[in-house]
């Protein structure tokens, strides 16, 4: 429900009075409603959070039942009021509030999906294969601390690196710029906290650690740096166990790109895509193969496809205006001006 804690699925009074007025209505005719009916009024009479499903049956309840409101009985001063249509409708908040109110958790619920199905498909992910980066400091290593009398280790490693073009992405290749990364240094402050996860070749059911608790990032000279400590795991033991071994010796991360925090140049011939800004950091990932399938690649890609159409619209508009310009000088040579 994580997707959905901005939204407060707290009954409002107007949906608890009417709840209370169905089940009291409910004791005195015994009838509306039905078993689920009389129970949702419980909760709503007090105050009972809902779930997210609940919201959404409740919508499709009053939705069903709108013809209800037509019926003989069903508002006051009418025979047969309360209608059985009524005391049901009461029962789950009534028309005026239950079903305003399911309304709008709804709306709210499918622009949180919407959000997360955008947020998704503009995650990429790349990776650093260490074997064909060259540096001064380890990209990826364990290290043994003495912490309270005791060894404990650390896995450290960089999942990005400056000044490094990344591997071939098709038609083009990446820089990270050094500011990319202020999202770990300036996020205090900041609404919507930094979460970034460690996981072992980006699976979440290998979870390492968790940022700002046992994952530490920091951004130097060299890169992206993290570190945590080994988890008391076999998966977390078997991860250092390789990166020692050197089975494992690449990194990778998973992240988004805002709305203009890339731009595209040229670079000895080759078009060079330089990441400027960094908006959410995912998670950081020991990698075994560190390599771009083509789904890591595809929000780059449209990015790349946008600026190869600036371009050529671009070229074109020069084209038009060297052609107008010819045809200018053209008509003057042939009047003699």
């Amino acid at each position: 429900m994580a997707r959905y804690d901005h939204i407060d699925f707290t009954p409002p009074a107007g949906v608890r009075e009417e709840a209370a007025k169905g089940l009291e209505w409910r004791r005195e005719y015994g009838r509306g409603g039905t078993a689920v009916g009389v129970a949702r009024a419980r909760d709503l009479s007090n105050g009972r959070t809902i779930s997210p499903e609940t919201a959404r049956r409740m919508k499709a309840y009053f939705d069903r039942h709108e013809v209800d409101q037509q019926g003989e009985g069903y508002r006051p001063g009418e025979p047969g009021f309360p209608s059985n249509g009524r005391i049901a409708a009461a029962l789950w908040g009534g028309f005026d509030h239950g079903w305003s109110w399911s309304k709008k958790l709804v709306r709210q619920m499918n622009a949180a999906d919407e959000d997360a199905r955008s947020h998704h498909m503009n995650i990429e992910r790349r990776a650093l294969a260490i074997d064909d980066v060259e540096s001064a400091v380890p990209l990826l290593a364990v290290e043994s601390r003495s912490e309270d009398g005791s060894d404990r280790e650390y896995i450290v490693g960089y999942a990005a690196k400056f000044g490094v073009l990344s591997l071939d992405l098709g038609d083009f290749v990446e820089r990270i710029d050094p500011g990319a990364f202020g999202i770990v240094s300036e996020r205090r402050g900041r609404r919507t906290p930094l979460e970034t996860r460690a996981l072992w070749n980006h699976d979440a059911n290998y979870p390492l650690a968790r940022y700002p608790g046992t994952l530490k990032l920091s951004v130097d000279d060299v890169g992206l740096r993290y570190e945590f400590p080994v988890p008391d795991t076999s998966y977390g033991r078997d991860l250092a166990a390789n990166i020692l071994a050197g089975i494992v010796r690449g990194s990778s991360f998973s992240f988004t790109v805002p709305s203009g925090g890339d731009a595209w140049t040229t670079e000895n011939g080759r078009s060079l895509r330089v990441i400027n800004r960094i908006d959410s950091l995912i998670d950081v990932s020991p990698t075994t193969f560190p390599a771009y399938p083509d789904t890591d690649v595809k929000v780059a890609q449209r990015s790349y496809d946008a600026f190869r159409q600036a371009m050529e619209q671009d070229s074109a508009r020069r084209l038009a205006i060297q052609s107008r310009a010819a045809d200018l000088r053209e008509y003057l040579r042939r009047h003699g001006r």
